[in-house]
């Protein structure tokens, strides 16, 4: 069994609980088949110049925190490195057989430099949709070169949708290193299929999110809002919270639609698989996802999709449980939604959650990351 030590910048903390919890669950499920330690490396904004702590959350598991009154980029990058170095030796990183980094950014900004001296193989684990929007900057910018250069050093690459490899590629303008897809890790614990006891006579939508201006939540509620204007009756719920909702709650009132809208707020993962469970569909409509872990939960409850064709959520779904919008416009929202309000009952709610976790499947993925460890790792044991 191979021995990996896994560094993410993103992890949840003394700070924050819910920080980067879907690398957490990655860990879990890779710590299956591997030995394996997880380092959190921060720096982090603080009132003192410069300050220092180390945590121990587990046997398996230690924060190494520098906290700065410092803005400057650079200079976040350059602690970055500095407090990464350290906390490698600290945990005597060469009895180690792979250092698997989660999000290349800022921690591998400067590998470069460091990786002559550590001679431990490296890889990347991806999530992040900054990529596909060039971190919000022009796509000329010459800011950017210190992340592209990450890319350029061969490092093998695993991300959660071939969308995201794609976006990476385009992004750091090389293909030149090992890649493949591995998806989330869905807590199957908490999100799994139901038999349920009765059929829900007014057809009932759910969405939660982070309601941000890249969810779009205003072409779906228009679409909404056509459906109601034919006299149809529906239940949606809305769960989440965000710098749209405001909106979106003062959209639904002037509408006249409120009536049939309930928004629920923040939500945990017990409430939304309960709630995913008693709705007849999961509806998005995001510009752009590199995953969608909510979306993958909803198909692992056996709840169909509707929503934008997106290619990352196209990539764990099919037409039996995901009824695309051609175009994400409120006419064809309004066309979707009423197709489906006709044929809700055709949807095969287990099938669908066997084929989601078919692919989703926390030991599927353990197998792959032991499977893609051994290809591109030849270590002695």
């Amino acid at each position: 069994m191979k021995k990996i030590l896994h560094i993410s910048n993103w992890y949840p903390n003394k700070w924050d609980d819910l920080e980067g919890i879907f690398i957490k669950e990655q860990y879990a499920v890779f710590s299956k088949v591997t030995q394996s330690t997880m380092l959190n490396i921060q720096v982090r904004v603080a009132d003192k110049l410069l300050s220092y702590e180390h945590v121990r959350y587990s046997d398996r598991e230690e924060g190494y925190y520098l906290f700065t009154s410092i803005k400057s980029q650079i200079i976040i990058e350059v602690l970055t490195t500095l407090l990464l170095l350290y906390a490698l030796y600290k945990c005597k990183y060469n009895k180690y057989d792979v250092l698997h980094f989660h999000i290349a950014y800022p921690l591998l900004t400067y590998y470069s430099w460091w990786k002559k001296m550590i001679k431990v193989p490296v890889l990347i684990s991806e999530h992040w949709s900054a990529y596909h929007f060039n971190f919000y900057m022009p796509w000329e910018t010459t800011k950017l070169d210190r992340i592209k250069g990450i890319f350029k050093q061969k490092i093998p690459l695993i991300t959660v949708s071939n969308a995201l490899l794609k976006d990476i590629q385009k992004f750091s303008q090389t293909d030149d290193f090992h890649s493949t897809v591995i998806p989330n890790v869905i807590d199957q614990t908490t999100f799994f299929y139901e038999e349920r006891g009765k059929t829900n006579v007014i057809p009932t939508f759910f969405a939660v999110n982070n309601w941000r201006k890249i969810k779009n939540p205003f072409s779906m509620l228009e679409g909404f809002s056509k459906v109601h204007s034919e006299k149809l009756d529906f239940r949606l719920i809305i769960g989440g919270y965000g710098e749209e909702l405001d909106a979106m709650k003062a959209y639904v009132l002037n509408e006249g639609f409120s009536k049939k809208v309930t928004f629920l707020g923040k939500m945990n993962k017990q409430e939304i698989a309960k709630k995913l469970r008693e709705s007849d569909a999961y509806i998005f409509s995001s510009t752009y996802e590199t995953f969608s872990v909510v979306c993958a939960q909803a198909v692992c409850c056996g709840i169909p999709l509707i929503g934008p064709k997106l290619e990352a959520i196209v990539e764990y779904t099919s037409s039996d449980s995901f009824l695309s919008l051609s175009d994400n416009t409120p006419e064809m929202w309004s066309k979707s939604l009423q197709q489906f309000m006709e044929r809700k009952e055709m949807y095969d709610r287990k099938m669908i959650a066997f084929k989601a976790n078919e692919y989703l499947s926390n030991t599927a993925i353990a197998k792959q990351y032991k499977n893609i460890l051994d290809k591109w790792f030849t270590v002695n044991e």
